[in-house]
């Protein structure tokens, strides 16, 4: 009996000392980060046949257990992703706002002050103190522009730097849930390591922190495997991969995560990745590089816009204005806005048209060769294929090169495409950039203030609204000749063409036309002969005597043969009784001498200067000067050449009717003291030039900022919600695993109390047993 007795308070004594060893680990680990509360699980121990009856036998531990619930866990899991994701797209965020209302805000106030400084100049447009501070101010827009580039890249290379490190704690983080799994495989079938089970835990938590993470359990480890991301397997069993930073194909500056496997590098998709890592990764793509391209963007706005003018007007020595900025197309940038893949053969070339249709973002052009015709597919900054109204490719397929392609602004020339010629089924991606050097580009070419172009000569075009013909009347060049500096006014007419003939005739008078006669009423063929009694008279092609008009004005049948009126000049009655002078015919005729005289009509071109209300001499295709062209014109470019004129200056198309008129003011090409295109560029300080005719360039910017502004906004609201659920989910955990310290006090009395009552027992054991061994 003392034996059984001396049993049971063993198996007392132990449970307690476990009881109390178990709850002085809780304990001694209340701030232990990611421990779980373990429980023991104390059962009576099985009890014993004696004497027709089942006594006890004391208590045993059955085992010990973590206070963990899975779906809690994964909870909190989930939110911490959540947390440090919205955490890092707020600093960074904080970040972008304090650029755009600093350094890109000192870009616009330096875009101000130089549209300020033209200002002044149009004032004084001759004061070269003035000039040289428009230039100080280009130079100070320039650098400003320059210094946005270099932040912004500054920035972005931060990011990518982060990346390196966050993926080399993801890498170590995977090693170790390795050699975890390793530990847990080599404990015996059931047994379980709580504490490493709780570091294991922890370790999940923190790579939550860095992306999206699933864990699938098995083999007595609740993280057997690990999933980040959208699918990509970090660890499995005692294995681990490793992520790295790659270089993009074909940017090489667009860096993407790789999972390597053995010799093989394959890249993640960034778009659900999540945590710190897809912020980063969402923020350089999407927020930083935007902000490059819209900087880029207002750069080549302000610079092109301004340079068109220059070199629209005259500077002050009267030659013609240059470009003030950093030619915006020039051969080397033309082929920067390219990236192609290393080694390719590839040139294109991509040339800025139109600053107001520009769009922000990546285009993406894939070319692919059959052997015999290029195919491509181009992609919008948005990522969808481009298409024409019929839905076909939006570039139609070719066997021949150089191609010419417009798109939003820009002009696409495609000389060489992999090769002279590809391979057959050869095929290649380029990507295509146009804006995002823009505001790195941008500088200054001129350092002569006499350079600025403050004169430009104003000419006006315009079609009378009357006219119900549909010419277009255009200008071949912007720079005309001084002393074509006038006003005009161009008319299609119909008028008479007369043609004198006098082959045969054996006298030697001479019978020529009067070219620009009115004698549109008097179309007809006519027979003028001259008799044997020196009488002159005319016929029509009907043998009809035509009535003629003699030096008196009266009107005759016949004249006296040498003509004795003005100039010799033969004038006959029309159809509708007007008088038309229309042919001189000089002395020798000989008797029965016949001149013939056709009348037609056409239509015909004129130009009259309205200040001398006279008709200007023009250049025929042949050369020849004129006042009347025929129209529609016949030479190849529909062009007007003013005599004594090199070049042409105007041009009209098809299609105008007898009636219409168009006015033409051409101004000099050369003005001392002119600010035309001064007052031109100030206007480009807020004129809608841009976005389609929706925004100034200074108007981008605030676009910009807008933008900037509300994402941050949304950052700051999203991090206050998933600070909240962060801080639920971590109380449900706590609630469950963490240690009450009141509670484990009160379970240490109570074991404590435990452990002093089963050693009393013991001692009873052993009293009972010396009193029995003292009895016999």
């Amino acid at each position: 009996m003392a034996s059984d007795l001396m049993q049971l308070g063993i198996s007392g004594l132990r449970t307690s000392q476990k009881q109390l060893d178990v709850t002085s680990h809780n304990i001694s680990n209340v701030h232990t980060p990611g421990y779980s509360r373990q429980v023991v699980d104390q059962k009576a121990a099985d009890a014993q046949w004696s004497g027709g009856n089942y006594y006890g036998s004391g208590a045993y531990i059955d085992s010990v257990n973590r206070a963990y619930d899975q779906f809690a866990a994964r909870e909190l899991t989930l939110s911490t992703t959540q947390l440090e994701e919205s955490n890092v797209r707020q600093q960074h965020m904080m970040m972008l706002d304090d650029f755009t209302s600093k350094s890109a805000v000192n870009t616009v106030n330096s875009m101000n002050d130089f549209y300020n400084s033209v200002r002044s100049l149009s004032d004084h447009p001759n004061d070269l103190g003035s000039r040289q501070t428009v230039l100080e101010s280009a130079n100070q827009a320039a650098n400003s522009f320059n210094n946005s580039y270099e932040t912004l890249t500054n920035i972005r290379r931060d990011v990518n730097e982060q990346l390196d490190v966050t993926l080399e704690r993801v890498n170590a983080l995977g090693q170790e849930l390795a050699a975890i799994n390793t530990s847990l495989q080599e404990l015996p079938d059931g047994d379980k390591n709580h504490d490493l089970l709780d570091k294991q835990r922890g370790l999940i938590n923190e790579l939550a922190k860095y992306t999206k993470v699933t864990v699938l359990a098995d083999k007595g480890s609740l993280a057997d495997k690990v999933i980040i991301g959208s699918g990509d397997t970090l660890v499995s069993g005692v294995e681990s991969s490793q992520l790295k930073m790659v270089s993009g194909d074909p940017d090489l500056e667009d860096k993407q995560i790789a999972i390597v496997n053995g010799n093989q590098a394959k890249a993640i998709k960034s778009d659900h990745i999540g945590g710190g890592l897809g912020a980063m990764l969402s923020i350089r793509d999407d927020v930083i590089d935007k902000s490059l391209d819209e900087m880029g963007r207002m750069a080549i706005g302000f610079s092109k816009q301004i340079n068109d003018l220059q070199q629209s007007g005259t500077d002050l020595t009267g030659a013609m204005g240059s470009a003030l900025f950093t030619d915006v197309n020039s051969p080397t940038l033309l082929k920067e806005r390219v990236l192609k893949p290393l080694g390719s053969q590839t040139d294109i070339d991509v040339k800025i048209d139109d600053v107001n249709a520009l769009k922000a973002g990546d285009y993406k052009l894939t070319t692919s060769f059959d052997g015999t015709d290029y195919s491509f597919r181009l992609f919008d900054p948005a990522g969808n294929e481009m298409k024409q109204a019929d839905g076909s490719a939006y570039i139609a397929a070719t066997d021949t090169l150089p191609l010419e392609v417009s798109v939003d602004g820009l002009t696409l020339t495609m000389n060489t495409v992999m090769g002279a010629p590809p391979a057959t089924g050869q095929s290649e991606t380029v990507i295509i950039q146009p804006m995002r050097r823009g505001a790195a580009n941008i500088g200054v070419e001129m350092n002569d203030p006499r350079g600025l172009a403050g004169h430009r000569q104003t000419n006006i075009v315009e079609a009378n609204p009357n006219n119900t013909g549909t010419a277009q009347l255009s200008q071949t060049s912007q720079q005309t000749p001084d002393a074509l500096a006038g006003t005009y006014q161009i008319d299609i007419i119909n008028s008479a063409d007369l043609v004198a003939g006098n082959t045969g005739n054996s006298g030697t008078a001479t019978f020529e036309a009067i070219s620009g006669a009115a004698a549109e009423n008097a179309v007809g063929n006519y027979t003028i002969t001259v008799n044997a009694a020196n009488k002159l008279s005319m016929a029509d092609d009907s043998g009809n005597a035509v009535k003629l008009i003699d030096d008196t004005g009266a009107e005759v049948t016949e004249l006296d043969y040498p003509l004795t009126t003005t100039g010799n000049t033969l004038t006959m009655v029309a159809s509708d009784g007007s008088q038309v002078s229309v042919a001189t015919l000089s002395n020798g005729a000989a008797a029965n001498d016949e001149f013939t005289l056709a009348i037609t009509t056409s239509d015909k071109l004129t130009v009259r200067n309205t200040q001398t209300n006279t008709l200007m001499d023009l250049k025929d295709d042949a050369g020849n000067t004129v006042q009347a062209l025929a129209y529609p014109l016949t030479n190849a470019n529909k062009e007007i050449t003013f005599a004594g004129q090199t070049n042409p200056t105007l041009s009209l198309s098809d299609n105008a009717n007898v009636g219409d008129n168009f006015s033409v003011t051409l101004g000099r090409s050369s003005a001392v003291g002119g600010n035309t295109n001064f007052l031109a560029m100030q206007q480009i300080q807020h004129e809608k030039t841009m976005n389609e005719g929706k925004s100034s360039v200074i108007d981008l910017f605030e676009g910009l900022a807008t933008d900037i502004g509300m994402q941050k906004s949304n950052a700051d609201k999203t991090a206050e919600v998933n600070q909240l659920d962060f801080d639920a989910a971590s109380e449900r955990v706590s609630n469950i695993s963490g240690v009450n310290l009141d509670e484990e006090a009160a379970n240490l009395m109570k074991f404590q109390q435990s452990y002093m009552a089963s050693s009393r027992i013991m001692s009873v054991a052993k009293e009972t047993f010396d009193t029995l061994m003292r009895t016999v």
